[in-house]
């Protein structure tokens, strides 16, 4: 063989000259890796592999088999069949001696892919390995690679013209009977057929057909269908998602941007059956992609190949993400007859607020009367941003500068283009013919912000991880204005757009407006960046139907002691008349301690940083305020801290001081982490002042399996010495029913003498049981909600939890009952359980049904009143109580938010 080569010269740069022995170099790493179709495969599929996680269970099987060795199981090895050890070094060897033919029967391969995801013995998919239950919802893909063009169908078994015809219904049918979810496939565009060439507008057993039959129908009828959804696939159920890969061949359409034409049906889909072997059986790969909710991409070389399979694996773990919280509920509350209620979806990472009709009756959460992601346009937006002196338009030229991603390599934009994207513009989407990651809605995720409702405006304001504050009208949903702040990270925000966009928080903090009231003729709002980022910022928003730069009041992005803020933060008055933001520190500052920040409300001045000497991984969150007598001013401040600290801080003099003489009022046992907001109320009987701390902490991975014992504590403010817990009446959840899982407290008695409040361990039935909201405080009842994470079912995401009543003053049961646990309408003996000793107590906690419930707030009307919660789950639960507060009436929202 004769090889000639040819360089190109360049006289100006005689050192990028390669000599002979470098092209002979070059030639022999193309024969060995790139001369045929088979190597481009091998080179680059072993190039993407080395580069995946071994999050992902990957198997290998060859189009034809006639590989000696095969079949193998389809999944490899032990392990769990995860990618690493003897699995991955077992799928490289056979990767490296699969061998072809001349012949491409691609139908019996993507069978025999969704025939291996319909088994129900160990050996296949569903199987965890670890001995329990299988797993109902793992998610299934198959990557079709191929060289040629299909040419035959031996050993194929018939599936008919899947993607012609209707049906299977699949349901979601929940341990309770309900069924939450149904769907059935309808022929439609752009999956059906449809030719136009040929008479023939239909046919069975194309490639397309194979690939709609295994992802329409449910592979595992015995198993709960709850796969997690994706913007990119709508299943619930088990199926199989399609992804192809041509090498080195096109098809008649372009995948690039074809598809809306096919979508509208100006464009079709060729009859691949018609023409024998020509590029028509591209585009019927292509269709399996479509048909199997996948993704399709031809490569000309191995570079293309491994950045195909890379983009596809980077698919696949974008949908796996999904399986955390698939529509988790964030924080809900009412107002003037209406619930509002955020919540997000992962993996597509959008959001929602929604408004719901409420009524005593029932709370209709599943016919919202708007919803906020619907609303928002994609241009006109008044957009508004911290400009580092003051308010801003969004983008700045400096923001710009920071969210250019010109170079890099996935879907590059520039500055002006991705801060338009950011702001709501859709053109560059993929699924509009651009290269910008596609969104199902413009709204980002509202993981942990908690939507504010302003009574005076009739405004909604709720932080979002789309990197914004929103402003809704609480009336019609329509977006007033949106505010972008100056410190969260930009250059994060500039991934927004990247198909491979991994999430990050933003705007996931924190809110509080000020009333009328409170601030005189003004709402001032104070947020918090909260993971988003180490920030606090603060705005007018008196008047948002009008919102403009010089709404802008401040923002506060530095110090040593500024972490990110979880709480929420406090707006108040000094004795001397200064309006003032009051807040904790937060986790993860610079400094570790746990301090307490007192910042001028109208120009951000910090004006005190109170210490509490506790570092070391600490950090103080949500203040509360006591006004001692009513004039308006904040005497007394109460907060806790990730080290198991209350604290209360003395503000009656001209410098805010650390009450009991510097020291914490209390310290939980083995310092249990008090993270939820405190709750205070006053004895009525008594006049003394009562403070309620519940313990526990979701605020890393680890702190998922935690198991740690953790407590509800209720603490009389008598000093001038701190809270010993051996001055604590212990007390106890006497029963648990084995057939509701309802529970019942000690039968309700009084304190002893001398005791300075009592406590209460959360350790029955569940381990790892914690509170992560703040109480509430109605009359004698103290209702709370508790959670237990999620350890065991990995399919179980959201975990699940009790709303809990307990008498505030004794921590014994209420009197009366508060929970209508027999559906009757009524609270009486049959809503009571037996203590075991005779005694038949109230029904204290029940489990409402939406996976970890959030922050229950009371809706009171004339003939009953009833709890609305949230929780992990989605949706929204609203069972029958009978508070023993004041008479039935209509809670308004600063009264809920405010005890």
């Amino acid at each position: 063989m004769q090889c000639e080569f040819a360089t190109p010269l360049l006289p100006t740069s005689p050192a990028s000259r390669r000599s002979e022995a470098d092209e002979m170099t070059n030639f022999a790493i193309w024969y060995s890796y790139h001369r045929s179709r088979m190597k481009v495969a091998k080179a680059g599929a072993s190039e993407a592999l080395s580069r995946v996680g071994e999050y992902l269970r990957i198997g290998l099987d060859t189009i034809n088999r006639n590989t000696t060795g095969f079949p193998y199981d389809i999944p490899v090895g032990a392990d769990g069949g995860l990618f690493r050890g003897a699995n991955k070094s077992t799928w490289f060897d056979r990767l490296r001696s699969a061998q072809g033919d001349g012949s491409t029967p691609l139908h019996r391969a993507l069978q025999r892919a969704g025939d291996y995801f319909s088994r129900s013995d160990a050996a296949g998919p569903w199987d965890s390995g670890t001995g329990v239950s299988q797993i109902s919802c793992r998610q299934n893909f198959a990557i079709l690679t191929t060289d040629g063009y299909w040419n035959s169908t031996d050993g194929f078994a018939s599936v008919g013209d899947a993607d012609g015809t209707a049906g299977p219904a699949n349901t979601w049918t929940d341990a309770s009977g309900n069924i939450r979810k149904s769907f059935t496939y309808a022929p439609g565009n752009p999956y059906q057929d449809n030719f136009v060439e040929t008479a023939t507008k239909s046919r069975s057993n194309t490639l397309a057909d194979v690939a709609m039959y295994y992802w329409k129908r449910d592979l595992r009828n015995d198993l709960e269908n709850n796969v997690p959804e994706s913007l990119a696939d709508e299943a619930f159920w088990q199926h199989m998602v399609t992804f192809g890969v041509s090498i080195g061949l096109r098809g008649n359409l372009d995948p690039s941007s074809d598809l809306p034409s096919i979508r509208n049906g100006t464009k079709h889909w060729p009859d691949p059956i018609n023409g024998g072997e020509n590029r028509d059986r591209i585009d019927d790969l292509w269709h399996a992609s479509v048909n199997g909710r996948g993704d399709f991409l031809v490569a000309s070389n191995s570079k293309e190949f491994t950045d195909g399979l890379l983009a596809a694996f980077a698919e696949v773990a974008k949908r796996l993400g999904s399986a955390s919280n698939v529509t988790a509920n964030s924080t809900s509350f009412v107002t003037n007859g209406r619930v509002y209620q955020a919540s997000y979806l992962s993996g597509a990472w959008s959001g929602e607020l929604a408004a719901y009709d409420a009524s005593t009756a029932d709370v209709k959460d599943d016919t919202p009367v708007w919803r906020a992601s619907a609303l928002i346009p994609t241009s006109g937006r008044n957009l508004l941003t911290w400009g580092g002196r003051g308010g801003a338009s969004f983008p700045t030229s400096a923001q710009i500068a920071l969210l250019d991603q010109s170079s890099r390599a996935i879907a590059p934009v520039n500055g002006t283009d991705n801060a338009a994207y950011i702001a709501g513009d859709r053109s560059k989407e993929k699924q509009n013919g651009g290269e910008l990651r596609d969104r199902g809605t413009v709204l980002g995720d509202i993981a942990n912000s908690s939507p504010v409702y302003v009574k005076e405006s009739q405004t909604i304001f709720v932080g979002a991880n789309d990197g914004m504050l929103h402003a809704f009208d609480a009336t019609t949903g329509a977006e007033l204005f949106a505010y972008v702040p100056g410190g969260i990270n930009f250059t994060n925000l500039a991934s927004l757009s990247n198909p491979r966009y991994l999430h990050q928080y933003f705007v996931d903090g924190p809110l509080m407006v000020s009333s009328r009231a409170v601030t005189p003729g003004k709402n001032y709002l104070v947020g918090a960046l909260g993971r988003g980022g180490k920030g606090m910022y603060a705005l007018d928003v008196t008047s948002p139907q009008t919102f403009r730069a010089a709404d802008v009041l401040w923002e506060l992005n530095s110090g040593a002691n500024l972490g990110q803020v979880l709480g929420e933060p406090l707006i108040s008055h000094l004795g001397n008349g200064t309006a003032v933001a009051i807040f904790g520190n937060g986790i993860n500052s610079a400094s570790g301690k746990a301090v307490l920040y007192v910042v001028d409300l109208l120009t951000g001045a910090v004006l005190n940083e109170i210490d509490t000497g506790e570092a070391g991984d600490n950090g103080l969150f949500s203040p509360r305020g006591w006004d001692e007598n009513g004039d308006g001013s904040v005497d007394y401040v109460f907060a806790g801290d990730l080290k198991g600290h209350v604290w209360k801080f003395d503000f009656t003099g001209t410098t805010p001081s650390i009450g009991y003489g510097g020291r914490p009022m209390f310290t939980t046992a083995s310092g249990q982490p008090v993270t939820a907001d405190l709750a205070l109320a006053q004895h009525p009987k008594t006049g003394q002042r009562w403070v309620f701390a519940g313990t526990g902490s979701l605020l890393s991975k680890l702190d998922l399996t935690d198991n740690t014992v953790q407590s509800m504590y209720a603490l009389i403010d008598e000093g001038p010495d701190p809270i010993a817990t051996s001055e604590l009446q212990a007390r106890t959840i006497a029963v648990v029913d084995a057939t509701t899982g309802n529970r019942a407290f000690e039968a309700s008695g009084t304190l002893p003498a001398g005791k300075r409040g009592w406590y209460l361990n959360l350790s029955n039935p569940s381990p790892g049981e914690r509170v992560l909201s703040r109480p509430l405080v109605d009359g004698s009842a103290l209702f709370f909600a508790s959670v237990v994470p999620p350890t065991s079912n990995v399919c179980d995401a959201g975990g699940n939890g009790y709303l809990n009543a307990i008498d505030a003053f004794t921590g014994t049961s209420l009197a009366d009952p508060f929970f209508d646990t027999n559906g009757d309408r009524k609270f009486d003996q049959n809503d009571t359980l037996d203590d075991g000793s005779g005694k038949k107590v109230a029904t204290g906690s029940i489990n409402p049904g939406v996976g970890m419930p959030t922050k229950p707030i009371i809706i009171r009307g004339s003939d009953e009143s009833v709890a609305v919660v949230g929780g992990s789950g989605g949706g929204l639960a609203d069972p029958p109580i009978n508070p023993p507060g004041s008479a039935p009436r209509r809670v308004s929202w600063r009264e809920i938010l405010h005890d």
